[in-house]
């Protein structure tokens, strides 16, 4: 069985802009970050949502992280925070432990 990796989705809370692809830290309409409120979710049609095989060699399979001393989410692969250069290290939270601790998990979205 060949393993698939699916690139979430995320709606803006801010001009309800919707299904934007997780790799984007901003709203692709109004430029808003978006927050460790936003909960990530997996598109309708899986088959056509895969990854490439060059966009799965730029990705990993852990979770994004949380940085410890601005709070901004960074991709797994990155060693220092993109926003303020905080080490990886420091931060013991990630997108899993966060949304697990306030009850939204990842998941397709109703």
């Amino acid at each position: 069985m060949e393993e698939k990796r699916i690139e979430g989705l995320w709606d803006c809370a801010y001009c309800g802009r919707k299904a934007i692809k997780a790799r984007f830290r901003a709203c692709t309409s109004c430029g808003k970050p978006r927050g460790i409120e936003n909960v990530f979710y997996l598109p309708e049609d899986l088959d056509t949502a895969a990854l490439t095989q060059e966009e799965k060699a730029r990705t990993t399979n852990a979770p994004d992280w949380l940085c410890a001393y601005c709070g901004s989410y960074n991709r797994s692969d990155v060693s220092c925070c993109v926003n303020c250069g905080g080490d990886k290290t420091e931060s013991k939270i990630d997108y899993g432990i966060l949304h697990k601790l306030t009850g939204k998990l990842f998941g397709r979205k109703d």
